[in-house]
This record gives C-alpha cells, structure tokens and sequence, in this order.
C-alpha cells in the first residue's frame, strides 16, 4: 500500500544548477561530496521514537536509498543525480509535509558549503534562478568579500562545534532582495541553511584553538583571513547534502531599513520621509499602491499648515498656507481624526464615502477608489498620518491594515523627531533674530518665527503686545554684577586665611614633612604660603 501511495506523484526532473563561476571564483575551495548516509543514519536513529506509520515509512525510505549503493557511499558526483528523481521526490515529501503545497515552499537540496542545488521546488527556481534557468543567482550587488565572508562562517561555526565544542555568536546569513513577478514590488527572502544532514571529517592535525583567530571571550571569528591560514579548510572533507529554505522576511527587513533611516541622523527632516515611504511601501507589497506620509507640526501648542510637511501626504500634497480653502480642509482633517482615532479602511470610495469624508473628494476626482489612512499618536495627540491609496476598488482592506502595525511605532517615533527638528528650526530663528526670551513671552516670539519660515522675509515688524498690562514688578539693582564678584572675591579670601590659620596651627602640635620639603609640589605649596603671608602683613599695617 505505501509502495503504490508513494508511486502516484509524478517525479520532477533535477538539474544541477551552480552559481556563475565569475562569482565564486575566489571563494575558498573545501572537499565537498554528496551522499545521502548521513540522511538514512537520522532516519535509523530517530524511527524508534515515531509513530508506526512513520516508522514504517522511515523503513521504506531506507530501504531504497540502501538498494541504490552509490547514493549511500562518499563518491556520489552531481552529475548522477539525475536517475534518482523519484527518491529526491520521496526525500523532500519526507522533509516537508506531504500536504503542502510544495509551489510555495522555496527549498533546494545543495552540495555541503557550496553554492550548487540539484534538486529544488518549483518557486526556489523562480526566485534564485536567472532567466534562462542556467544559474543560481547570488544575491544582488553582494561583494566577493562577504560571500566568502558568509561561507566561511558556516563552515567553521560546524568545525568549531564538532571538534572543540565552541559555537559561534557571528551567523551571517544570504538575503536576496527579489522583485515578485506578480506585484512587481520587491521582496527580501533569507535562505535558512539546514546542516543536519552534513558530516565533517578530519583530513589532518587540527591547530590549538589558542592559536586560531576565534576570540575566547565573545566566540568570534576576529580576523578571517588569520583564521584560514591557521585552520585551512582543506584540513576538512564534508559530506551530506544541506537543505536550503528560503524564507519571506521582507517586512523584518523593511523594519530594519527604517531603523537605519532613522539612526542615520539625529534630526529628521522631510528628506528622509521619502526613504520612509519606499520602505512603507515594501512592506505593503502592492503595486497599485500610493504612500503618503504627513507629520503634524504645532506651534504654541496649535496644529499649523506647514507646506513642507504636507507636500508628502495624499490629502494635502497641493495644499497652500495663504489659501483659507487649504487651511479649513486641513482643520476639519485635524477635526475628524480626533473623532475618529482609528479610521477603517475605505475599501471603496464612492459618493456616499465622500460625505462623511469630504476632504477626500480630490483623490476621488483623480481615480482613487480605495483609501486607507493611519493616524499617528502620543499623549499630546496626533504626530503624523500615514495614507494608502490605490485606483483599484476593495484592494486596501485590514489585512494591509495588519501588516502595517509593526511598522507604526516606529513612524511614531520619525513623526516625534520630526516635529522637534520643527522647533529647533523656531529656536534657531528667535537666537539669531532676537535675544534672550523670558519663558513667559516665548509664544509670541515662536509665532514670528513661524511667520519668517513660511513667508522667507527679513523681520521688519518689530514684536508687541497691545493691552497688556504686567501684574508684578521688577527692578534690576545698577552694578549688581560688579558687587557680586567683589563679594565672592571676599568670600574666597576669608576662605583662605581660615586655611592657612588652621595649618599654623596645625604645624605647632606635629610636624608635617611633606609640607616641608625642598622639591616637587610641596615647595610649591609653601612658596605660595609665603607670598600669602606677605600680602596679608602688608594689609594689616595699611
């Protein structure tokens, strides 16, 4: 019965398919060898501990791997593997489940350490095979020095562990940035390196690993070109084949790009938005798609319309300060998302949209048909709002919604520094424009400053605060500052002849040798004892 279930799947032909030899050219060479024992000893060792049907599948996938000799020896060569489809099949049905869909799961069975597949899933091949399907693609724009970087470190991290019991915290791995056919939007996909089924075996000595570069401390690798030198690889032969899955991890690299965006400087202006826009809309993964991306500036704690920040929006891109139009939709925006904290999506917007929402007849009018807006918040209310639009009816729903809430704290916090790099530039005018401000009258003076930045014109009208009358008074005493440090001055010298009466004193019940000394500090010390000495005798008889 297992003979004719296994039987039914059509086996897919293999091609062994290597990454170009331009490429990986100056990568270090190790003996490398398929071969499927290290594969039917797991299946040996672990068929005990399975459930009846597994165990007797186990038994089935051992004994054809073992009727087929050359696939259980050492000397299996890549170019062989082609008779063996229907095995390669059962093998990979044995390593994922059998009901997946296996044109979605990205795998590929590889020579150990080496960049070569001979067997793979239909959408690996899509994805890291180059046009005509003659090559396996590295990722793009990777320097020579990092692949050899990555495949070194795999290697060692299994050498180090076997023979000294050390493992590695240093785990480079491949990410391949990959426009998808079908979105045409780019996507990031790690390739996790599956060892389990690799023997390494000792062709000589092995070096002490005092001599070695791997730290002791941290269990790195601290220099790589030290470490082949002391442990080169053709110490080792591997052998075994490792399974490559490819795994989607677009939205924890997107995450990590807007990280680097915002640690790349310490202010945040609106240059930057545009790198936090691509990357918002490579976590969307749609291509029908438009980003906006609008911070809220306040000024004497009030929402103002600054052109710069709206220019990045969708709403508010061709919005103008001098035009009251502009300036009533931006308040009823600021109005309905208080209203509405968390506005839903707008899976299609129609007339009937429109009139609970009005600010949004201009997208309307140039064909956007679905619409979904993110609101950003702290606990002084709104920092920015983050807008998808798309012509294409019900595309934006919750599900786009849900992708995007891992990014949204970060936005959060580019919002927040974008609003202080709002007020330093407020601080920076009223520093060079005016003087210092008491805390009390500041909010007038931001609102010139604010004036100054939107209109761009010297300040020619002077600051003044009509029927406004003080409540308290204040003087300021003529020469205080003078009579200050003549104060502290007397301050000091009493300080001083209490010191040096208390050393007199001192010196009459011990002696003090250090004090007394001819060199170095201390005769420092008792000149300057003596010229103190002398201005105060000169004092006391005047």
């Amino acid at each position: 019965m297992l003979e004719e279930v296994l039987s039914v799947p059509k086996p897919r032909a293999s091609k062994v398919v290597t990454a170009e030899p331009e490429l990986i050219k100056s990568l270090p060479e190790i003996d490398s060898k398929i071969s499927f024992r290290s594969f039917v000893n797991y299946l040996k060792d672990n068929r005990s501990a399975v459930t009846d049907t597994k165990e007797r599948f186990y038994n089935y996938l051992i004994e054809k791997f073992e009727t087929e000799p050359s696939l259980v020896s050492n000397e299996e060569s890549l170019e062989s593997l082609g008779a063996d489809d229907a095995l390669l099949e059962m093998l990979s049905t044995s390593l994922f489940p059998a009901v997946a869909n296996h044109d979605k799961i990205s795998f590929a069975l590889a020579a150990p350490y080496q960049f070569r597949v001979f067997y793979y899933s239909d959408s690996f091949r899509k994805l890291f095979f180059d046009d005509k399907k003659e090559y396996l693609l590295l990722p793009a724009g990777i320097p020579p020095e990092e692949l050899k970087t990555i495949e070194c470190a795999m290697i060692y991290e299994h050498v180090l562990e076997k023979f000294y019991g050390i493992k590695l915290n240093d785990s480079p791995e491949l990410v391949y940035p990959v426009i998808d056919a079908n979105t045409g939007m780019k996507r990031y996909y790690r390739i996790r390196y599956d060892r389990r089924f690799i023997d390494v075996d000792l062709k000589a000595e092995l070096p002490p690993i005092q001599d070695c570069a791997v730290c002791l401390n941290t269990f790195r690798i601290m220099d790589l070109e030290k470490q082949l030198a002391k442990m080169p690889l053709d110490l080792f032969e591997v052998k075994g084949f490792a399974v490559w899955v490819a795994e989607d991890v677009t939205i924890s690299e997107s995450l990590d790009t807007i990280k680097k965006i915002l640690l790349r400087q310490d202010e945040c202006d609106t240059g930057i938005i545009k790198d936090l826009k691509t990357a918002i809309h490579t976590v969307v993964g749609l291509n029908d798609v438009e980003v906006g991306l609008t911070p809220f500036v306040k000024i004497n704690n009030e929402f103002v319309l600054d052109e710069e920040c709206t220019s990045h929006g969708l709403v508010g891109k061709n919005w103008r300060a001098d035009d009251p139009e502009s300036l009533e939709t931006f308040q009823m925006i600021v109005g309905f998302l208080t209203g509405f904290p968390q506005p839903p999506p707008i899976s299609n917007l129609n007339e009937q949209m429109l009139q609970m929402a009005p600010f949004l007849k201009p997208l309307h009018s140039e064909g956007t048909r679905s619409f979904l807006m993110c609101p950003m918040r702290n606990s002084d209310g709104l920092l920015g709002l983050l807008e998808l639009a798309s012509t294409v009816p019900n595309l934006l729903t919750h599900e786009v919604l849900a992708r995007l809430e891992p990014v949204i704290p970060l936005l959060s916090l580019a919002m927040l520094k974008n609003r202080e790099t709002f007020h330093h530039k407020i601080e920076k005018v009223i520093k060079e424009k005016f003087t210092a401000l008491q805390q009390s009258v500041e909010w007038k003076f931001e609102e010139m400053a604010w004036d100054y930045l939107r209109n761009k014109d010297s300040l020619t009208a002077s600051v003044g605060f009509k029927n406004v009358y003080p409540l308290y008074g204040a003087i300021d005493i003529r020469n205080s500052s003078n009579e200050r440090s003549l104060a502290i001055q007397k301050d000091i010298k009493e300080h001083l002849f209490l010191i040096d009466s208390i050393l007199d004193k001192f010196q009459s019940f011990t002696q003090l040798p250090l004090l007394e000394g001819q060199a170095g500090p201390s005769t420092l010390f008792r000149k300057f004892r003596f010229r103190f000495r002398l201005r105060r005798r000169r004092r006391s008889r005047l």
